[in-house]
Protein backbone atom coordinates (compact mmCIF):
# COMPACT_ATOMS: atom_id res chain seq x y z
CA UNK A 1 0.00 0.00 0.00
CA UNK A 2 1.42 3.40 -1.01
CA UNK A 3 1.51 5.81 1.95
CA UNK A 4 -0.33 9.14 1.43
CA UNK A 5 1.82 12.12 0.49
CA UNK A 6 1.85 15.37 2.45
CA UNK A 7 -0.74 17.11 0.29
CA UNK A 8 -3.20 14.22 0.67
CA UNK A 9 -2.91 14.45 4.45
CA UNK A 10 -3.47 18.22 4.38
CA UNK A 11 -6.59 17.94 2.23
CA UNK A 12 -7.98 15.25 4.52
CA UNK A 13 -7.17 17.31 7.62
CA UNK A 14 -9.11 20.34 6.44
CA UNK A 15 -12.02 18.27 5.12
CA UNK A 16 -11.47 18.58 1.36
CA UNK A 17 -12.23 15.18 -0.16
CA UNK A 18 -11.29 15.90 -3.76
CA UNK A 19 -9.48 19.21 -4.36
CA UNK A 20 -10.14 21.02 -7.61
CA UNK A 21 -7.39 20.92 -10.19
CA UNK A 22 -6.81 24.64 -9.74
CA UNK A 23 -5.96 24.01 -6.05
CA UNK A 24 -3.30 21.43 -6.87
CA UNK A 25 -0.35 23.64 -5.89
CA UNK A 26 -1.95 25.21 -2.82
CA UNK A 27 -1.39 22.37 -0.33
CA UNK A 28 1.74 24.10 1.14
CA UNK A 29 -0.27 27.29 1.61
CA UNK A 30 -3.08 25.37 3.30
CA UNK A 31 -0.51 23.76 5.59
CA UNK A 32 0.95 27.20 6.40
CA UNK A 33 -2.47 28.58 7.36
CA UNK A 34 -3.34 25.53 9.43
CA UNK A 35 -0.07 24.91 11.28
CA UNK A 36 1.77 28.22 11.36
CA UNK A 37 -1.07 30.73 11.42
CA UNK A 38 -3.35 28.58 13.58
CA UNK A 39 -6.40 28.89 11.31
CA UNK A 40 -9.29 26.48 11.78
CA UNK A 41 -10.01 23.89 9.08
CA UNK A 42 -13.14 25.87 8.17
CA UNK A 43 -11.14 29.09 7.83
CA UNK A 44 -8.60 27.39 5.57
CA UNK A 45 -11.37 25.97 3.38
CA UNK A 46 -12.97 29.40 3.08
CA UNK A 47 -9.69 30.98 1.93
CA UNK A 48 -9.09 28.17 -0.56
CA UNK A 49 -12.60 28.51 -1.99
CA UNK A 50 -11.97 32.19 -2.68
CA UNK A 51 -8.56 31.46 -4.19
CA UNK A 52 -10.07 28.75 -6.39
CA UNK A 53 -12.66 31.22 -7.64
CA UNK A 54 -9.93 33.83 -8.26
CA UNK A 55 -7.63 31.50 -10.17
CA UNK A 56 -10.47 30.17 -12.32
CA UNK A 57 -11.53 33.73 -13.13
CA UNK A 58 -7.99 34.66 -14.22
CA UNK A 59 -7.79 31.59 -16.42
CA UNK A 60 -11.23 31.97 -18.00
CA UNK A 61 -11.06 35.73 -18.60
CA UNK A 62 -7.37 35.95 -19.49
CA UNK A 63 -6.54 38.59 -16.89
CA UNK A 64 -3.10 38.85 -15.29
CA UNK A 65 -3.32 38.92 -11.46
CA UNK A 66 -3.73 42.57 -10.49
CA UNK A 67 -6.17 45.26 -9.35
CA UNK A 68 -7.87 45.38 -12.76
CA UNK A 69 -8.75 41.70 -12.49
CA UNK A 70 -10.01 42.14 -8.92
CA UNK A 71 -12.26 45.02 -9.96
CA UNK A 72 -13.61 43.04 -12.93
CA UNK A 73 -14.43 40.05 -10.71
CA UNK A 74 -16.14 42.21 -8.08
CA UNK A 75 -18.23 43.94 -10.75
CA UNK A 76 -19.26 40.56 -12.15
CA UNK A 77 -20.15 39.08 -8.75
CA UNK A 78 -21.86 42.10 -7.15
CA UNK A 79 -21.31 40.69 -3.67
CA UNK A 80 -22.48 42.24 -0.44
CA UNK A 81 -19.82 44.29 1.40
CA UNK A 82 -19.05 41.58 3.96
CA UNK A 83 -18.48 39.01 1.20
CA UNK A 84 -16.14 41.42 -0.60
CA UNK A 85 -14.17 41.93 2.61
CA UNK A 86 -13.65 38.19 3.02
CA UNK A 87 -12.55 37.76 -0.59
CA UNK A 88 -10.04 40.61 -0.41
CA UNK A 89 -8.66 39.23 2.86
CA UNK A 90 -8.09 35.83 1.22
CA UNK A 91 -6.19 37.40 -1.69
CA UNK A 92 -4.05 39.63 0.56
CA UNK A 93 -3.12 36.67 2.73
CA UNK A 94 -2.13 34.46 -0.20
CA UNK A 95 0.01 37.02 -1.99
CA UNK A 96 1.68 38.00 1.29
CA UNK A 97 2.53 34.32 1.75
CA UNK A 98 4.02 34.14 -1.75
CA UNK A 99 6.07 37.27 -1.13
CA UNK A 100 7.20 36.83 2.48
CA UNK A 101 7.32 33.05 2.91
CA UNK A 102 8.09 31.79 -0.59
CA UNK A 103 10.23 34.77 -1.57
CA UNK A 104 8.43 35.33 -4.87
CA UNK A 105 8.35 38.77 -6.48
CA UNK A 106 4.61 39.29 -6.64
CA UNK A 107 2.43 42.32 -6.04
CA UNK A 108 -0.72 42.45 -3.94
CA UNK A 109 -3.60 42.51 -6.48
CA UNK A 110 -5.85 44.18 -3.90
CA UNK A 111 -3.57 47.22 -3.67
CA UNK A 112 -5.68 50.33 -4.27
CA UNK A 113 -8.98 48.45 -4.00
CA UNK A 114 -11.30 50.18 -1.56
CA UNK A 115 -12.52 48.07 1.37
CA UNK A 116 -16.31 48.40 1.61
CA UNK A 117 -17.77 49.07 5.01
CA UNK A 118 -20.08 46.33 6.20
CA UNK A 119 -22.64 46.79 8.91
CA UNK A 120 -21.73 44.86 12.03
CA UNK A 121 -23.97 41.84 12.46
CA UNK A 122 -25.17 41.05 15.94
CA UNK A 123 -24.69 37.46 17.10
CA UNK A 124 -27.96 35.56 16.79
CA UNK A 125 -27.64 33.24 19.74
CA UNK A 126 -30.29 30.97 21.24
CA UNK A 127 -32.29 31.94 24.34
CA UNK A 128 -32.40 29.59 27.38
CA UNK A 129 -35.95 28.36 26.67
CA UNK A 130 -35.01 27.59 23.07
CA UNK A 131 -31.95 25.72 24.29
CA UNK A 132 -34.13 23.43 26.38
CA UNK A 133 -36.22 22.56 23.30
CA UNK A 134 -33.04 21.99 21.33
CA UNK A 135 -31.58 19.66 23.97
CA UNK A 136 -34.82 17.67 24.07
CA UNK A 137 -34.59 17.14 20.31
CA UNK A 138 -30.90 16.31 20.59
CA UNK A 139 -31.71 13.63 23.18
CA UNK A 140 -33.48 11.66 20.41
CA UNK A 141 -30.18 11.05 18.60
CA UNK A 142 -28.37 7.70 18.75
CA UNK A 143 -25.34 9.42 20.33
CA UNK A 144 -27.56 11.55 22.56
CA UNK A 145 -25.34 11.30 25.65
CA UNK A 146 -22.31 12.61 23.76
CA UNK A 147 -24.18 15.32 21.86
CA UNK A 148 -26.12 16.69 24.83
CA UNK A 149 -22.98 16.78 26.97
CA UNK A 150 -21.05 18.52 24.20
CA UNK A 151 -23.81 21.12 23.63
CA UNK A 152 -24.00 21.90 27.35
CA UNK A 153 -20.21 22.08 27.59
CA UNK A 154 -19.96 24.53 24.66
CA UNK A 155 -22.69 26.67 26.18
CA UNK A 156 -20.99 26.56 29.57
CA UNK A 157 -17.45 27.38 28.43
CA UNK A 158 -17.63 29.38 25.19
CA UNK A 159 -15.01 27.12 23.61
CA UNK A 160 -14.67 26.75 19.85
CA UNK A 161 -15.84 23.34 18.65
CA UNK A 162 -12.29 22.48 17.54
CA UNK A 163 -10.99 23.35 21.00
CA UNK A 164 -13.59 21.20 22.76
CA UNK A 165 -13.02 18.18 20.52
CA UNK A 166 -9.25 18.34 21.06
CA UNK A 167 -9.57 18.18 24.87
CA UNK A 168 -8.15 15.25 26.79
CA UNK A 169 -8.35 14.27 30.42
CA UNK A 170 -4.96 15.84 31.12
CA UNK A 171 -6.34 19.25 30.06
CA UNK A 172 -8.70 19.35 33.04
CA UNK A 173 -7.85 21.02 36.32
CA UNK A 174 -9.29 19.00 39.22
CA UNK A 175 -10.04 19.96 42.80
CA UNK A 176 -11.09 17.14 45.09
CA UNK A 177 -11.52 14.95 42.04
CA UNK A 178 -13.98 17.37 40.39
CA UNK A 179 -13.21 19.37 37.22
CA UNK A 180 -13.08 23.12 37.93
CA UNK A 181 -11.22 24.48 34.89
CA UNK A 182 -9.77 23.43 31.55
CA UNK A 183 -6.51 24.32 29.83
CA UNK A 184 -7.28 25.16 26.21
CA UNK A 185 -4.89 25.51 23.30
CA UNK A 186 -6.54 27.94 20.90
CA UNK A 187 -5.61 29.84 17.76
CA UNK A 188 -1.90 30.41 17.27
CA UNK A 189 -1.16 27.62 19.80
CA UNK A 190 -1.91 30.03 22.66
CA UNK A 191 -2.93 28.36 25.90
CA UNK A 192 -5.56 29.81 28.22
CA UNK A 193 -7.25 28.62 31.41
CA UNK A 194 -11.05 28.59 31.31
CA UNK A 195 -12.95 28.10 34.58
CA UNK A 196 -15.86 25.68 34.25
CA UNK A 197 -19.39 26.86 34.90
CA UNK A 198 -21.78 24.54 36.73
CA UNK A 199 -23.33 23.64 33.38
CA UNK A 200 -19.95 22.65 31.95
CA UNK A 201 -19.03 20.68 35.08
CA UNK A 202 -22.31 18.80 34.92
CA UNK A 203 -21.75 17.97 31.24
CA UNK A 204 -18.35 16.46 32.01
CA UNK A 205 -19.64 14.45 34.95
CA UNK A 206 -22.30 12.91 32.68
CA UNK A 207 -19.51 11.42 30.56
CA UNK A 208 -17.71 9.83 33.49
CA UNK A 209 -14.32 10.48 35.08
CA UNK A 210 -11.74 11.82 32.57
CA UNK A 211 -8.50 9.94 32.00
CA UNK A 212 -5.04 11.33 31.23
CA UNK A 213 -4.39 11.10 27.51
CA UNK A 214 -7.88 9.95 26.51
CA UNK A 215 -10.07 12.40 24.54
CA UNK A 216 -13.04 13.68 26.54
CA UNK A 217 -15.64 13.79 23.77
CA UNK A 218 -15.78 10.49 21.87
CA UNK A 219 -18.41 8.22 20.37
CA UNK A 220 -19.84 6.07 23.15
CA UNK A 221 -21.20 3.13 21.17
CA UNK A 222 -20.91 1.17 17.94
CA UNK A 223 -17.87 0.65 15.74
CA UNK A 224 -16.73 4.26 16.22
CA UNK A 225 -16.65 3.95 20.00
CA UNK A 226 -13.67 5.80 21.47
CA UNK A 227 -13.10 7.91 18.35
CA UNK A 228 -13.44 11.70 18.38
CA UNK A 229 -16.25 12.98 16.13
CA UNK A 230 -15.51 15.57 13.48
CA UNK A 231 -16.73 19.14 13.83
CA UNK A 232 -18.77 18.64 10.66
CA UNK A 233 -20.57 15.64 12.16
CA UNK A 234 -21.45 17.65 15.28
CA UNK A 235 -22.68 20.58 13.19
CA UNK A 236 -24.86 18.26 11.12
CA UNK A 237 -26.42 16.66 14.21
CA UNK A 238 -27.06 20.06 15.79
CA UNK A 239 -28.77 21.17 12.58
CA UNK A 240 -30.99 18.08 12.46
CA UNK A 241 -32.02 18.54 16.10
CA UNK A 242 -32.83 22.22 15.61
CA UNK A 243 -35.04 21.44 12.62
CA UNK A 244 -36.89 18.72 14.56
CA UNK A 245 -37.51 21.22 17.35
CA UNK A 246 -38.89 23.78 14.90
CA UNK A 247 -35.94 26.12 15.49
CA UNK A 248 -33.76 28.07 13.07
CA UNK A 249 -30.69 25.82 12.59
CA UNK A 250 -28.50 28.85 11.88
CA UNK A 251 -28.88 29.82 15.53
CA UNK A 252 -27.88 26.41 16.86
CA UNK A 253 -24.42 25.88 15.44
CA UNK A 254 -21.57 25.16 17.86
CA UNK A 255 -20.26 28.68 17.27
CA UNK A 256 -23.59 30.23 18.29
CA UNK A 257 -23.21 28.54 21.67
CA UNK A 258 -19.97 30.49 21.99
CA UNK A 259 -21.91 33.68 21.17
CA UNK A 260 -24.51 32.83 23.81
CA UNK A 261 -21.83 32.29 26.45
CA UNK A 262 -20.12 35.60 25.68
CA UNK A 263 -23.27 37.72 25.47
CA UNK A 264 -24.71 36.32 28.71
CA UNK A 265 -21.45 37.07 30.53
CA UNK A 266 -21.52 40.68 29.32
CA UNK A 267 -25.19 41.05 30.25
CA UNK A 268 -24.35 39.93 33.77
CA UNK A 269 -21.71 42.62 34.15
CA UNK A 270 -18.49 40.68 33.48
CA UNK A 271 -15.78 43.10 32.28
CA UNK A 272 -14.82 42.91 28.61
CA UNK A 273 -11.18 42.22 29.44
CA UNK A 274 -12.22 39.09 31.33
CA UNK A 275 -14.56 37.94 28.54
CA UNK A 276 -11.76 38.53 26.02
CA UNK A 277 -9.41 36.26 27.97
CA UNK A 278 -12.05 33.56 28.43
CA UNK A 279 -12.79 33.50 24.69
CA UNK A 280 -9.14 33.63 23.65
CA UNK A 281 -9.56 36.79 21.56
CA UNK A 282 -6.35 38.61 20.61
CA UNK A 283 -8.03 42.01 20.53
CA UNK A 284 -10.74 43.44 22.75
CA UNK A 285 -12.28 44.97 19.60
CA UNK A 286 -13.47 41.47 18.69
CA UNK A 287 -15.11 41.11 22.09
CA UNK A 288 -16.87 44.48 22.01
CA UNK A 289 -19.53 43.19 19.63
CA UNK A 290 -21.06 41.33 22.59
CA UNK A 291 -21.36 44.58 24.53
CA UNK A 292 -23.20 46.05 21.56
CA UNK A 293 -25.44 42.99 21.36
CA UNK A 294 -26.25 43.25 25.06
CA UNK A 295 -27.25 46.90 24.73
CA UNK A 296 -29.45 46.14 21.71
CA UNK A 297 -31.31 43.42 23.62
CA UNK A 298 -31.88 45.78 26.55
CA UNK A 299 -33.20 48.46 24.18
CA UNK A 300 -35.56 45.94 22.61
CA UNK A 301 -36.84 44.88 26.04
CA UNK A 302 -37.43 48.51 27.06
CA UNK A 303 -39.29 49.24 23.81
CA UNK A 304 -41.92 46.64 24.75
CA UNK A 305 -42.99 48.57 27.86
CA UNK A 306 -46.59 49.78 27.38
CA UNK A 307 -47.03 53.55 27.07
CA UNK A 308 -48.97 55.46 29.70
Amino acid sequence: MVPPDGSTIIWKTIGVRKPEKVLGDLAPYAEYLLLERGYSARGVRRYLQDLSLWLRFLEEEGFPPGPEAVRALLIAKRWAPRRVQGFLAALRSYYRYLREIRGEEVLDPTEGIGRPKAGRRLPLHPAPEELRRFLEALSEEKEARLLVALARFLYGTGLRISEALSLKGRNLVLEGGHPVAVRVVGKGNKERLVPLSRTAQGALLELGPPQGNVPIFTFLQGRRRGHVPSARWVEAKFREAALRAGLDPRRFTPHKFRHAYATLLVERGVELDAVKDLLGHESIATTQIYLHASRERLKEAASRLPEL
